[in-house]
């Protein structure tokens, strides 16, 4: 009998002890915030990523039709600086295709290329102007430059971890069209003679860079 009320105390003492309640809780909301903090900082940096790869596209527009013609050398140093503005690193850079045409349209209508550059491996086929292209953005009288960039983004690169199965790792595109400014059309010469340009990732002092 003695004993029985010895248990029934200590379990009553048990039952009202609160000690390591928080230690607990904490065991069971500590994977919760975790997985929520790298779930918004991923979003922050891809968000960031994407906004680099629009901004960078519209500079690389931007400097391509300041030009009446560019050669090889001029569209390496364009290049160069697209890889800048997007901030990458040489391993980021390797995920990183950017690819520009530039259109002309005779008098008969006819659509011509008088230049394609490209680095990287994405983007598999050229950019094909659509049938209902506004005519006041290509015609005989004025050409059309078509910049795109894609950026195969992985956020293991930003956190040196793979998180791939807590986080996405899309990939981010942008493209813009813009008219020359200075000529009726932008034809490229490459070194070796016709008009595309093949350039090729490498890295010069630490830095992202484009040899062509």
């Amino acid at each position: 009998m003695f004993k029985f009320i010895q248990n029934s105390t200590f379990l009553r003492r048990f039952a009202k002890d609160r000690q390591g309640t928080a230690a607990i809780e904490f065991a069971f909301i500590a994977p919760i915030m975790i997985v929520t903090y790298f779930g918004l900082a991923s979003v922050s940096l891809l968000v960031a990523a994407d906004r680099d790869v629009s901004h960078a596209t519209s500079v690389t527009a931007d400097l391509f039709t300041q030009s009446v013609s560019l050669d090889s050398d001029d569209i390496e140093d364009i290049f160069n600086a697209s890889l800048a503005v997007m901030s990458v690193s040489p391993t980021q850079a390797a995920n990183v295709t950017i690819d520009v045409i530039s259109f002309e349209k005779d008098g008969a209508g006819n659509l011509n290329e008088v230049g394609y550059a490209k680095i990287g491996s994405g983007f598999p086929s050229k950019f094909v102007p659509p049938n209902g292209l506004s005519a006041s953005l290509l015609n005989s009288t004025s050409g059309l430059v078509v910049t795109r960039i894609e950026y195969d983004y992985t956020a293991s690169e930003y956190y040196k971890a793979d998180l791939t199965k807590i986080v996405l790792s899309p990939t981010l595109s942008e493209t813009f069209m813009l008219k020359p400014r200075k000529s009726t059309t932008i034809p490229f010469s490459a070194s070796g003679g016709g008009s595309t340009v093949i350039c090729s990732h490498t890295t010069v002092s630490g830095a992202a860079r484009a040899s062509c």
